[in-house]
């Protein structure tokens, strides 16, 4: 039995007719006819009747063509989610993401209009650090990934979101507030707290090296993971902490301020990533159509998807990589 005499038995069950069945599935009557006599051998019943100048089901036929209805709905619903899945219409897809990006930075804007574009698809966001994420994107264990840092592995492709200087945060009562200028060596004094370096190790790493390049030493008291806990202790004039500038709005009604750091030359990012094997999929352009739609600084560039190995090229003129709260 194969699922055409499924479809060829409900057609003629339902147009109580071999001729009307033969029309509406386009197929000659006498091979149709041929058909469905196989079909009620190989069953051992009888499925149909006559009635006038049509036919009618048996008992044993109305309780086929219910289970066949149910048979060929089954297949067909199969047949249109994995057309779904291959498409980008159906599936879930997962997305790793550095902590910190969520409300600060563009992904939630990027998950929404990718959201409106593939309202079928499951989602779900799982926290784990640049080097986490390259790591499962290469398993295929994440769909996407979403960070600080760009990957330099070709296998990987990438789309750099946004771009900002990073400068100190520190309450309005702090001495530096004071300033016309902050410079790297009036922060010397001061207790610096920042998120795990193993979160962030290149931006630890750039910070400090920054510093050192400006004969000052930084003086790295705590890391604090949680990132409420370490504004707090900002806001209480405690510790300076770093952070980008486009978070000057926020953090200002937070009672907090933040400054630029005058021989500070640390550029900020967040990256999109994904794997360059997956990059003809559907799912993958309607993320990157996504994040042109709703990320300024690749509306300003033109939204070019740009080749690790190029990106990092260009980085190498301006280090740094995006972290929240320090």
């Amino acid at each position: 039995m194969e699922l055409r005499h499924l479809r060829y038995f409900v057609a003629i069950a339902e147009e109580q007719s071999f001729r009307r069945a033969a029309g509406r599935l386009h197929v000659s009557q006498s091979p149709l006819s041929r058909q469905m006599q196989d079909l009620e051998e190989e069953m051992g019943v009888d499925l149909f009747e006559p009635e006038g100048r049509g036919i009618k089901l048996t008992s044993a036929g109305k309780t086929f063509a219910e289970r066949a209805r149910s048979i060929l709905a089954s297949v067909d619903a199969a047949v249109d989610e994995a057309k779904g899945v291959a498409e980008g219409r159906l599936g879930t897809v997962v997305i790793g993401f550095e902590t910190g990006t969520t409300f600060m930075g563009a992904l939630l804007s990027l998950v929404a209009a990718f959201r409106r574009r593939t309202p079928r698809v499951g989602l779900q966001l799982m926290p784990m650090s640049s080097l986490e994420q390259w790591a499962a994107l290469r398993q295929g264990t994440i769909t996407f990934g979403y960070g600080a840092y760009a990957p330099s592995d070709d296998a990987l492709g990438h789309l750099e979101m946004s771009r900002d200087r990073l400068g100190v945060l520190l309450s309005p009562e702090h001495r530096l507030a004071r300033l016309e200028k902050i410079r790297l060596r009036d922060l010397e004094s001061e207790r610096v707290l920042l998120q795990p370096r193993q979160l962030y190790p290149r931006l630890h790493a750039d910070i400090i090296m920054a510093a050192r390049a400006q004969g000052a030493t930084l003086h790295v008291t705590a890391e604090v993971l949680d990132l409420e806990a370490l504004l707090a202790l900002v806001v209480i004039g405690d510790a300076i902490t770093f952070l980008s500038e486009k978070f000057w709005e926020p953090a200002s009604q937070a009672s907090l301020m933040w400054r630029p750091v005058e021989d500070l030359h640390i550029n900020l990012s967040e990256f999109v990533t994904w794997r360059m094997e997956d990059a003809d999929a559907p799912i993958v352009r309607a993320l990157l159509e996504s994040a042109r739609e709703v990320s300024p600084f690749l509306q300003g560039i033109g939204g070019r998807t740009r080749s690790s190995k190029a990106s990092q090229r260009n980085r190498h003129s301006k280090r740094g990589g995006r972290q929240r709260g320090g």
